[in-house]
């Protein structure tokens, strides 16, 4: 039950580790501070992070998931930088249509997503709202609001050659609006994976909210951790998270954690946050059922006229005509209703009830029994005011439902799990009533806030000199502009792992970054609040002397601009070295492993929008 899947990614993770090992040993030019484990870090890159979060955000994700928010492939230098929507699938299994970009997705789905994998952040956590500095990185190296890691790895998995970021991966990193249209293009990929490699939800419709539960549960993985009846998830829990509303069923019993991906994508779907610091509104009339109360530990667990729901148990559950009795009288699925007559008592060491199902009354484990969660009707009222976005009302799928049961069965994901998800799992399969996003389209001219008109803009000596001891270095200024408006991205690749681009203030290299046209506010403190109009980076250009050793050493270090009228820089380097403790090499100065600076890591679920 999802054990394949997690040997696999171990196996893969063990394998990266060791090619990263490999490539950061003796003779390579690269340092391993791009490698995803810590102390290492993955690639540095800059961005900028909204001042006004709730309505950018929601706007930019409006746009991504209608492919009006980018534009389509487009050259850097060699390279081709391609986020643009694809567009999905429609239909059943039978009759499944191509791809387009004219069926969208339910924005609320994707902002639900945004906020599970970042809390509508871009930047780390010490950046304030408006401000500029590094983008958010958790320890499996996603990125940003959309915490990508598909595509992002610094070894063979994107990258433009190992330890230099493609210009691709770059521009993810480092521009909001494109770390969410790629995020949006994940999630698409997901949903167009069925039916060859995943069930399908529904009729296949991308309007249904309903019909994206797959393609949710793919976008984190889709291993059996995710599954409705994992049994490490209190049955007890209810279909949906919370998304920390205080009014909604589970708050004060039931965390995050207790619920899968799905359960936490849809509960913010249901029930969305609202802005940082402000208040969740009174529920209205009919709405915020109290919370179950917590399992009673010293008293029984159901009492006689309980109904009771079968859960767990993958293959049915035993009805037998005594406790711990054979054989059998019937075997009944998961997601089947019962009746309490009796009981408890004890046999075998496990706990019984007498339970009854139409005309058969017999003896059933409590391990496999479990009361229903009472929750709000699927189209309940949720007050909206002051949230991040509109609640919706759908359903989750209904345990009781035999369609239903006999697709989440333990069995049927092992089949499909067996079978490496050939196929897509039809067993899986099941109806959906649809509801549809009742959010306003945007207008499609609001991207241009967005993509501006950067102008970039590189300042600085091109043929530098350096010197280097065994444990400093000098260094040259460099500055990078945006003559536009808007946001400037622009990548940096060196030749070498000793060259080092950087803050002048910092000890994080650099790979990536933002030049910030005046027509934006700069925030450098909240409260109060100081802001500028734009702003350039200012970076200087250094070395490693860790990588060195005694003697004259050359290399390059090149900035291109990632969006706008193309710009190549290319700095000559030459640096005098008096001997470190680098490597040996004409010049490459071979690096081995060192500990870099503490990285800028959120307390998110890793392992998001991963290849799975």
């Amino acid at each position: 039950m999802g054990l394949k899947i997690e040997r696999i990614i171990l196996a893969l993770a063990i394998g990266a580790f060791a090619l990263a090992a490999a490539l950061a040993g003796p003779g390579s030019a690269r340092a391993d501070h791009y490698a995803c484990h810590p102390p290492a870090a993955g690639w540095g890159f800059d961005t900028y992070e909204y001042e006004d979060y709730v309505g950018k955000y929601n706007t930019a994700i409006d746009l991504a998931v209608r492919g009006w928010a980018v534009p389509g492939a487009y050259a850097v230098g060699d390279e081709t930088v391609n986020v643009s929507y694809q567009g999905v699938e429609t239909g059943s299994r039978a009759a499944r249509t191509v791809a387009s970009p004219a069926n969208g997705i339910p924005p609320t789905v994707y902002k639900a997503i945004a906020h599970i994998e970042a809390d509508w952040s871009n930047a780390a956590s010490q950046v304030p709202y408006g401000g500029v500095g590094p983008t958010l990185l958790s320890m499996d190296c996603g990125y940003g609001i959309g915490q990508i890691t598909s595509g992002m790895g610094h070894l063979g998995g994107g990258a433009l050659e190992p330890g230099v970021a493609a210009a691709r991966q770059a521009v993810i990193g480092t521009h909001p609006l494109f770390n969410i249209a790629e995020g949006v293009r994940i999630l698409a990929d997901k949903w167009n994976s069925a039916p060859n490699y995943r069930p399908i939800a529904g009729v296949g419709d991308p309007a249904a909210i309903e019909d994206w539960y797959y393609a949710i549960w793919s976008y984190n993985g889709f291993a059996f951790v995710n599954h409705p009846l994992n049994p490490t998830k209190d049955p007890l829990r209810g279909s949906v998270w919370n998304c920390g509303d205080p009014h909604a069923p589970g708050y004060g019993v039931f965390n995050r954690g207790d619920y899968t991906y799905v359960e936490d994508v849809y509960g913010c779907v249901r029930f969305p946050p609202m802005p940082k610091g402000v208040p969740y509104p009174p529920p209205l009339a009919g709405n915020g059922t109290p919370p179950p109360p917590p399992p009673n530990p010293g008293g029984a667990k159901f009492a006689a006229g309980d109904e009771v729901v079968v859960f767990g148990t993958g293959s049915g559950l035993n009805i037998r005509p005594v406790p711990a009795g054979d054989p059998p009288l019937t075997v009944v699925p998961d997601g089947t209703h019962l009746t309490i007559l009796g009981g408890p008592q004890t046999a075998n060491g496990l706990t019984w009830w007498n339970v009854q199902l139409g005309a058969i009354s017999g003896w059933a484990a409590e391990q496999y029994l479990s009361a229903p969660q009472a929750e709000p009707a699927p189209d309940a009222p949720v007050n909206p005011a002051g949230r991040m976005w509109p609640p919706q009302a759908f359903s989750m799928p209904n345990p009781a439902s035999p369609e239903v049961a006999s697709a989440f069965t333990v069995a049927a994901f092992s089949t499909c799990e067996d079978a490496g998800f050939a196929g897509g799992c039809p067993l899986m399969d099941f109806p959906t009533t649809p509801h549809y996003d009742s959010s306003l389209p945007p207008n499609p001219s609001d991207a241009a806030y967005f993509l501006g008109a950067p102008v970039l803009q590189i300042v600085g000596e091109t043929n530098v000199k350096l010197s280097a001891g065994a444990t400093s270095a000098s260094s040259s200024p460099l500055t990078i502009k945006n003559l536009g408006s808007a946001l400037a991205p622009f990548r940096i690749r060196t030749s070498a792992g000793w060259l080092v681009v950087k803050h002048p203030v910092e000890s994080r290299r650099l790979d990536g970054g933002i030049a910030i046209g005046a027509n934006y506010q700069v925030v450098d403190q909240k409260s109060p609040r100081i802001a500028t109009a734009g702003r350039d980076s200012s970076l200087i250009i250094t070395v490693d002397p860790t990588y060195l050793t005694a003697g004259t050493h050359t290399g390059t270090v090149t900035i291109d601009s990632l969006l706008g009228p193309a710009t190549k820089t290319v700095f000559t380097v030459t640096v005098v070295s008096t001997g470190g403790s680098g490597g040996t090499g004409a010049g490459s100065g071979s690096p081995s492993p060192v500990p870099q600076p503490t990285p800028y890591y959120r307390a998110i679920v890793p392992n998001l929008t991963a290849d799975q």
